[in-house]
């Protein structure tokens, strides 16, 4: 499938225009938010995990952050 003809498939699904147009602005179609979410937290994560490794941050702000994080 070409980069773009998620669009057509999101038409066949029953997309409304507004949801489309959403689409067509992220260049992302919305079954694959879920997958693209998982993959910003992980990088969130391991982030958080570098700086408490290299302690640019405390135990606590560390602690701090996991928890909003994951609440």
């Amino acid at each position: 499938m070409g980069d773009w003809e998620f669009l057509y498939e999101m038409k066949d699904r029953g997309y409304s225009e507004d949801e489309i147009q959403d689409a067509m602005s992220s260049g992302a179609a919305p079954w694959e938010w879920d997958y693209l979410a998982k993959q910003e937290r992980k990088a969130e994560w391991e982030k958080l995990k570098s700086l408490r490794d290299t302690g640019a941050i405390s135990r606590e702000e560390f602690k701090k952050r996991k928890a909003e994080m994951f609440c």
